[in-house]
């Protein structure tokens, strides 16, 4: 049985390490806002099940189309060159200091508590240049996203599905959050998380959900999180510090104190 885990509000992810590894070297890592729901699900994890799924060898052999894979090729978008530039162009913005006109939800959320030109965005800004032009161009090669998008393939997973940038969100920023601490089973723990956020999920909502909202949804997560995970890398003891307090107040934002969950191969629990 799995131990009941933490509280998020329905609406909007440890690893050995928090590099961002090549293709050829990866690691094994990781509000009501009413149309982002994936990540943020989790608040009915409180009162979930055990995994046990009391399958028998009858009921295999008449299985019914497995849900989890219907709504994973649900929640998986088809890229859009529109939609990307929209986004890239909301952080530019955002990481350059400016409120953008038109900006993601996560976004939005994060500029709650760390606005433009904030210690934490302007470490976050670092990762791609020192100007909104600079950043921008450094969005548009897209080698950041690259990178993320290799690590994430290499693990099983895309960067054009909510549940794997969402779990990988989930656990990047949980991580960050306490220190860089680690888990000692981190594909186990991804496989867990993702799962959990699928049992809960509306299928009937994933299924209308258009495919720029879920565009907008993976691409914010998984650059977000690719940028994070950048500047930890490279930060100081001081600058750690910053990224820690910032992330920690995103995720109470959405519905989650990270340090007072911790997380192993059977998921969030409280401490």
């Amino acid at each position: 049985m799995i131990r009941p885990i933490l509280s998020f509000a329905i609406g909007i992810a440890a690893l050995p390490t928090l590099t961002m590894p090549a293709p050829a070297s990866a690691q094994d890592m990781i509000n009501n806002l009413p149309d982002y729901t994936s990540a943020w699900v989790m608040g009915d994890l409180m009162q979930r099940r055990g995994r046990d799924s009391g399958d028998t060898a009858d009921s295999k052999t008449n299985r019914k189309p497995d849900p989890q894979a219907i709504l994973a090729r649900q929640a998986t978008y088809t890229p859009s060159a529109a939609v990307r530039t929209k986004v890239d162009s909301a952080f530019a913005s955002y990481l350059a200091g400016r409120r953008p006109a038109s900006a993601p939800v996560l976004l939005r959320a994060l500029a709650a508590d760390s606005p433009p030109g904030s210690a934490f965005t302007r470490l976050l800004a670092a990762e791609l240049g020192n100007s909104e032009d600079a950043i921008r161009r450094q969005l548009q090669q897209g080698q950041l996203q690259g990178d993320y998008g290799r690590w994430l393939t290499t693990m099983g997973y895309s960067d054009r599905n909510l549940f794997d940038v969402n779990t990988a969100f989930l656990m990047h920023s949980w991580s960050i959050a306490n220190g860089g601490v680690t888990t000692r089973y981190p594909k186990i723990t991804f496989r867990t998380v993702r799962d959990d956020l699928m049992e809960h999920q509306d299928p009937g909502r994933m299924a209308g959900r258009s495919n720029t909202l879920k565009q907008e949804e993976a691409q914010s997560f998984a650059l977000f999180t690719a940028l994070l995970v950048s500047a930890w890398e490279n930060a100081d003891t001081r600058e750690r510090a910053v990224l820690s307090s910032g992330v920690a107040k995103l995720g109470k934002r959405i519905g989650i104190d990270y340090r007072q969950v911790r997380l192993s191969a059977e998921g969030f629990a409280f401490r």
